[in-house]
């Protein structure tokens, strides 16, 4: 290898091994060179001679233009002997330069370097390349363990939370690709149901989508258990809900109240030692559980059950949330949010109705509202609070008949609600012959809350 170093500060460096030359930009200080960044480039020995003279000028030019704007020492006054116009004749000498390191085979589009790359074919391979890498960091955004709000009664804020994702742009598009991803088969069968086999085909009874209502039910709930605990809420909501959706979804969604996949008990039971304050870690649960089940007897949206025993012999139902809960909903609630204008313009377009700015304002509160009342649920110690208070309310209005499991304080925290274990049955499932009497109670209490 040959190498020439002319006293500028930088400079290029080629290094012709064989038929390739590589390019390479170096320092120069008192006639040491010092290669300070990987190959910019390769290029057909036969082919490169010119484009690299032309680097080696362009880049001297721009490289002296830098050096004296780094003499500056404020961006209003220039030191002796340095004029605006002189520093504008030496940029305008260094884009010349630069303008002429494209060779005009780049704009016929003919194979550049003597080989059968073109132009168009290199634009397509960097496209491809690029895609890849967006595709590559959007797959490696996580949640990083922090949310946009902390739980709580009144720390929903959708301000809080627009500015917080507008700052993690790739963590959003990574749940977007993922939602279009578990949602896309569902959406399209529904689609192909309604508007093809109904609207198109002039079924005015939509035999098709009524009669697919049984499998697309059972798609619905596998898609809550698979999106998460946001939708697995909005599911366990609408699953009362048969004046919304059809009452096939309605049964099967209602597997939701009491009936989602669990995480780890191993995560579990080290949330809880955490939270107990226990520094042995989920071995260390025996000083203050006699005994605790292996395995949750129920798991929901937010948390999962465990029974367990006390020392003093009481048997109590153990609560733990899921870990990094308030992330993944704060994520989703504001997706919610940003989808919830097109949503609406589509519902009133299917409607033949106009969208008005009030529409779209009513929408993004009631998301607003429903995320609210979420949000204030992954703090168990408010749970604790309505739990004690709903039974001293129903007491005092003589209803005792109604009540709620007793809380062990002690035991209690933000993650983590400990109560009296109730045994009971669920009262749509129970063949008991007071079933009858019994909706009559619910009834009433119901009413006296309201």
């Amino acid at each position: 290898e040959t190498v020439t170093i002319r006293p500028q500060a930088h400079r290029m460096l080629f290094g012709c091994g064989g038929r390739m030359v590589t390019v390479y930009l170096l320092s120069c200080s008192g006639g040491v060179a010092l290669r300070h960044s990987p190959p910019i480039m390769s290029l057909a020995a036969p082919q490169a001679a010119s484009v690299l003279d032309q680097v080696a000028s362009g880049m001297a030019a721009v490289s002296e233009g830098l050096t004296s704007l780094s003499l500056m020492p404020d961006i209003l006054s220039l030191p002796d002997g340095l004029s605006l116009p002189s520093l504008a004749a030496e940029l305008a000498v260094a884009a010349e330069h630069a303008g002429s390191l494209v060779p005009p085979e780049l704009w016929s589009n003919a194979p550049l370097f003597g080989t059968a790359l073109t132009p168009t074919a290199a634009l397509l391979q960097l496209g491809v390349i690029g895609a890849a890498a967006v595709g590559g960091a959007i797959s490696r955004a996580e949640l990083d363990g922090e949310a946009p709000y902390a739980p709580g009664t009144d720390s929903y804020d959708p301000a809080a939370a627009d500015a917080f994702f507008r700052a993690r742009p790739l963590l959003v598009a990574k749940r977007l690709c993922s939602l279009s991803y578990l949602t896309g088969g569902f959406t399209a069968g529904v689609l192909w149901d309604w508007l093809v086999l109904g609207k198109l085909l002039r079924d005015e009874e939509y035999k098709a989508l009524k009669a697919s209502e049984p499998n697309r039910a059972k798609e619905a709930l596998n898609l809550c258990e698979q999106l998460g605990p946001t939708f697995i809420k909005l599911g366990q909501a609408l699953s009362i809900r048969t004046d919304l959706i059809p009452e096939a979804y309605a049964l099967e969604l209602r597997q939701l109240q009491d009936a989602v996949p669990p995480f780890p008990s191993t995560q579990a039971k080290e949330i809880l030692a955490s939270e107990l304050g226990l520094p042995g870690g989920a071995a260390a649960l025996a000083s203050t559980f006699r005994s605790l089940s292996t395995e949750p007897l129920a798991a929901a949206s937010i948390g999962q059950v465990y029974r367990g025993t006390l020392h003093d012999g009481r048997t109590v139902a153990v609560k733990v949330q899921r870990p990094a809960i308030l992330d993944e909903i704060g994520l989703d609630l504001y997706l919610l949010r940003l989808l919830t204008p097109l949503q609406t313009r589509i519902s009133n377009a299917v409607n033949r109705l106009p969208t008005y700015d009030a529409d779209i304002a009513s929408a993004q509160a009631l998301v607003d509202e429903w995320g609210r009342g979420f949000v204030a649920e992954t703090d168990y110690l408010y749970e604790a609070d309505n739990t004690e208070s709903f039974a001293e309310a129903m007491a005092r209005r003589g209803l005792g008949a109604v009540t709620s499991p007793a809380v062990v304080r002690e035991l209690s925290s933000s993650r983590v609600l400990v109560t009296e274990w109730v045994d009971g049955t669920r009262l749509d499932l129970d063949a008991s012959p007071d079933v009858p009497r019994l909706c009559g109670v619910a009834i009433n209490a119901y009413l006296t809350m309201l």
